[in-house]
């Protein structure tokens, strides 16, 4: 079983697509075919993007978030975890909008705590998809097919090597120890990233697994995890972007075809694990979404803002009384 720098943190010990990823809500076409527009339209746009720091209306990102959930078989799971994490929905645009104004493409620190909080989760999901004691304790011969399904999945999209990778670099350390002590310190004030994580810990089922890799890979995959990739590297360079590697280059619309239908094939309609993934998938939208009010919420210039205010309001006031 592959291990991380980050596996024995203890949760107390400190704490429509995203990069990561609202609700799938953000969705990068890069083909206009994806979503029909009208003349107008379509005027002077080769390829239309929506991400998670767009201000494009809400009507094309509903536009393309349904388009996407289409390709999905009809009454299948993709279809059915599409719609079931869709009731985000409101939530993520308000995300989406604190992203913006935040600066996730543009503010290094900002980046790096992003990449810091979904390493943090990822690795639990990771961990436990590859942990032979899991897998030991499914008794269900459907539920020990899933894991295998994810497995396989796995063994091209593993992300989290690629989230050290970047974490080492935009840290700038080198050691385990040091980058330990980093993440512990990122996620003292993320509770949120800390819930989700405990989640996925205390999950029993590889259904319930699904939700949280429905969640976590999905938007990287069927997201716009390319775009993500081209914005990043702007602000930090090749060696910042490596968990966009395995998503980005040609062969975008077959990694998306091939998501969708092994989705399609995960569960049958009308199962047990069918309703579990459709459920895991909607809780574990709803925890992904309050990891990221985290950060929208402790942006890392909150207390020199506040330092800075005071700072000129008592000078004002020193200036009144002088008046």
């Amino acid at each position: 079983m592959r291990t991380s720098v980050f596996d024995d943190i203890g949760v107390e010990s400190s704490v429509r697509e995203t990069l990561v990823a609202d609700d799938y809500g953000s969705v990068e076409i890069s083909n206009m075919d994806d979503v029909p527009l009208s003349s107008d339209e379509s005027e002077g746009l080769s390829s239309y993007t929506i991400t998670p720091t767009s201000t494009e209306p809400a009507d094309k990102i509903d536009r393309a978030y349904d388009a996407t959930t289409e390709k999905g078989k009809l009454e299948g799971l993709f279809r059915t975890s599409m719609t079931a994490i869709r009731s985000s929905h409101h939530e993520a645009r308000a995300i989406r909008t604190a992203l913006i104004l935040l600066g996730l493409f543009t503010d290094k620190i900002l980046y790096r705590d992003w990449t810091t909080v979904f390493y943090y989760i990822n690795n639990e999901l990771e961990i436990k998809m590859q942990c032979p004691e899991f897998e030991a304790s499914l008794q269900d011969e459907k539920e020990i097919k899933i894991l295998n399904k994810l497995q396989k999945l796995g063994d091209t999209y593993y992300f989290n090597n690629l989230y050290e990778k970047d974490l080492y670099f935009l840290y700038g350390v080198s050691l385990p120890c040091q980058l330990k002590k980093k993440v512990e310190t990122c996620l003292q004030d993320k509770p949120g990233a800390r819930k989700f994580r405990d989640h996925i810990r205390k999950m029993t089922t590889a259904s319930e697994l699904s939700g949280a890799l429905f969640c976590l890979w999905g938007v990287f995959i069927v997201g716009g995890g390319a775009m993500a990739r081209q914005r990043a590297i702007r602000m930090v360079g090749e060696k910042g972007v490596n968990v966009y590697q395995n998503v980005s280059g040609p062969g975008r619309e077959m990694r998306k075809r091939d998501f969708i239908n092994l989705w399609d094939g995960l569960a049958e309609a009308g199962s047990s694990q069918f309703k579990s993934i459709e459920n895991s998938s909607d809780e574990c939208m709803k925890l992904m979404n309050a990891s990221i009010k985290d950060m929208s919420a402790n942006p890392w210039w909150l207390k020199h803002v506040c330092i800075t205010m005071t700072v000129l309001v008592v000078l004002a006031a020193i200036i009144w009384e002088k008046l």
